[in-house]
């Protein structure tokens, strides 16, 4: 075992009771959740009790990512509503998954459905394989227990953009008011300015530990013209410290949030490690009526009443439609799948490609954070149990914001790129959680990160907010326990390695300002496997280095996109009701038509509460 985790097993038990005592959610004499490995393994075992089901509930919410079970909790606010919450994976428990600073090792876990994205061929060139890891969580938080906490809600360009393309209720003054109900926001510098909300389950905070790389990032924005600025108040355009979903240096997923301060409430079952194989409808009236699922190597049916809400996520919700007889036609009927309603489910799918970079060195710059071993140790540790030090952190810290000569939309104040300033690299942690969570190749790890391992550096992420290339999502099989069929190529267009070269050169412009310069800050000049015969900072070298370091926002959504009959790419209507049937929902970022400028948990959370009063109003429970 590395020192590393050996570090990390001493902090379990640290908070050992603390972590027993949080997990602890009982509802009808039951605890939710199961034991994950890590408990396993320091030989604790909360059990797996289930709780009496009902026969028939008037909702059924598959899937327990941040908009399930946003919308479970707020359905169930009314004592008379029963709800049932069916999740594939289980419940987490924090002895390790609130420490922010070891988010990379989370995906590491059975927490992960651990999916890849098929052979590159103009990207991921340095990675195993050929191959980004795409990862996607499971659980109760889905992606909010391995993710890296950030809250970014974008622009608000966003919103008005889907308003207007057949979305009516979806502006950026209707979606305003959900994300600002679900907040309970502290920002040193920007809690009072209206639009943040503090009587919300999910906490907003600062990280509580800031180095002075992430200061300077903010000044030397300034320097180039890049005003500082709260990114989810009215203005994209600038720099900022990041949002993170913590809670006094911990991390809060969704589950965390929104389901241990209600776990007294009898009229919300929730079912962990239950896979939903297929939607039940009513073939005559073409109304969903249940569900199907496996538990414990059984087969089990729910029921629904009033009506059945997808929230499996971008991949989750699209497959279950599609296993269920909801989607193209010609690829069901291929597969001998009964076909309930011909849409076009899966036919579109986007993210945001991003680059593992630029890289930098600060020479002057005494904060001990060079590798692994000095992030985890005891003196951390111990400023970790009073919510304070860098474990505390969740690797990132600073956001810029700016727009590229390539923009695809014509509003000066819409950006296009997004800079994620992160305190370390790669190369400081060689375990094997690391590796699998960048899918680095031995060359590229050896000869590129491995110098870097005794020395202070940092690095960026350059994101592309507004992708043109577009995939789709099939079923490989009519098994449900296939993994996806992915079909999406990074760089497919030549726009989206055009606008990160910008990108990059922009992060390379910033960080030559002086308060860069005052803390020793150089670039890492050494070249990437592959670019060798390129010459450094040309536009050559970045588009060499963009295909050969990728990375991926891990930001899909498009798969049930939202939009009126009359378009033929859309699956669900703007009050989220699947074409065609009744009684069917789909609530989750799935429904986002296009690439968003906010990466999607923070859509997520304002999809379910938005969805969830859509829902209320639509059963007149309001």
């Amino acid at each position: 075992m590395s020192y590393a985790w050996r570090c990390v097993a001493l902090l379990s038990v640290t908070f050992f009771a603390e972590s027993v005592k949080a997990d602890s959610v009982n509802d009808n004499n039951r605890t939710l959740g199961n034991v994950i490995d890590f408990s396993q393994w320091l030989g604790l075992d909360y059990g797996d009790p289930e709780p009496k089901l009902l026969k028939l509930y008037d909702f059924i919410v598959v899937g327990a990512g941040p908009a399930g079970i946003v919308v479970a909790n707020r359905l169930s606010e009314n004592p008379s509503v029963t709800v049932l919450l069916l999740e594939i994976g289980k419940a987490e428990i924090p002895l390790v998954q609130q420490i922010p600073g070891i988010f990379f090792a989370q995906a590491a876990t059975d927490y992960n459905f651990a999916y890849v994205t098929e052979r590159q061929k103009k990207a991921c060139l340095g990675l195993v394989d050929q191959r980004c890891a795409w990862h996607q969580g499971r659980g109760l938080g889905g992606s909010t227990i391995i993710n890296d906490m950030l809250y970014t809600r974008g622009n608000r360009r966003d919103f008005d953009y889907w308003n207007a393309t057949g979305n009516p209720g979806w502006s950026y003054e209707d979606v305003l008011p959900y994300f600002i109900k679900s907040e309970d926001a502290n920002i040193r510098d920007f809690d009072s300015n209206g639009f943040h909300g503090k009587e919300g389950y999910l906490p907003v905070e600062d990280a509580t530990y800031r180095t002075p790389i992430v200061k300077a990032l903010v000044k030397s924005s300034q320097l180039v013209g890049l005003p500082y600025i709260d990114y989810n108040g009215p203005n994209q355009f600038g720099a900022s410290y990041a949002q993170f979903t913590m809670k006094r240096g911990r991390r809060m997923s969704a589950g965390a949030a929104f389901l241990q301060p209600i776990n007294r409430r009898k009229n919300l079952h929730v079912l962990t490690k239950a896979w939903v194989t297929k939607i039940l409808f009513n073939k005559k009236s073409k109304e969903a009526v249940g569900v199907l699922y496996t538990r414990n190597q059984s087969v089990r049916t729910a029921k629904a009443k009033r009506e059945v809400i997808l929230s499996g996520g971008t991949f989750g919700s699209a497959k279950l439609l599609m296993l269920s007889g909801v989607g193209p036609k010609n690829h069901l009927e291929r597969l001998k799948i009964k076909v309930v309603n011909n849409l076009p489910v899966g036919e579109e799918l986007y993210d945001h490609p991003a680059v593992l970079g630029p890289v930098f060195i600060a020479t002057n710059l005494n904060d001990q954070l060079k590798n692994a071993e000095s992030l985890i140790s005891l003196p951390n540790m111990l400023k970790y149990s009073m919510g304070k030090g860098p474990l505390s952190s969740a690797i990132a810290e600073g956001f810029v914001y700016f727009r590229t000569p390539v923009a695809i939309y014509p509003d000066p104040e819409w950006p296009d790129v997004e800079l994620v300033q992160l305190i370390s690299t790669p190369g400081d942690d060689y375990t094997p959680a690391t590796r699998r969570y960048f899918r680095l190749n031995n060359e590229t790890l050896e000869n590129y990160f491995k110098p870097l391992y005794n020395k202070r550096a940092f690095m960026y992420l350059s994101i592309l907010m507004h992708s043109t290339t577009k995939g789709s999502l099939k079923l490989k099989s009519k098994n449900p326990y296939d993994h996806p069929l992915f079909k999406y190529q990074y760089f497919e267009d030549d726009h989206d390695l055009q606008a990160l070269v910008y990108a990059m050169k922009g992060a390379m412009k910033i960080t030559s300002q002086k308060p860069f310069r005052d803390l020793g800050v150089k670039p890492y000049k050494a070249k990437v496997p592959g670019c060798q015969h390129f010459s450094f900072n040309t536009d050559e070298y970045w588009r060499c280095y963009a295909m050969t370091l990728t990375y991926v926002g891990y930001h899909f959504v498009g798969t049930c996109k939202m939009g009126p009959m009359s378009e033929r790419s859309s699956v669900v209507d703007h009050r989220l009701r699947v074409h065609g049937i009744r009684r069917l929902r789909v609530v989750d970022v799935s429904v986002i038509p296009v690439a968003p400028s906010g990466h999607t948990s923070a859509y997520a959370y304002m999809i379910g509460e938005k969805a969830a009063d859509m829902i209320k109003q639509d059963n007149y429970l309001m």
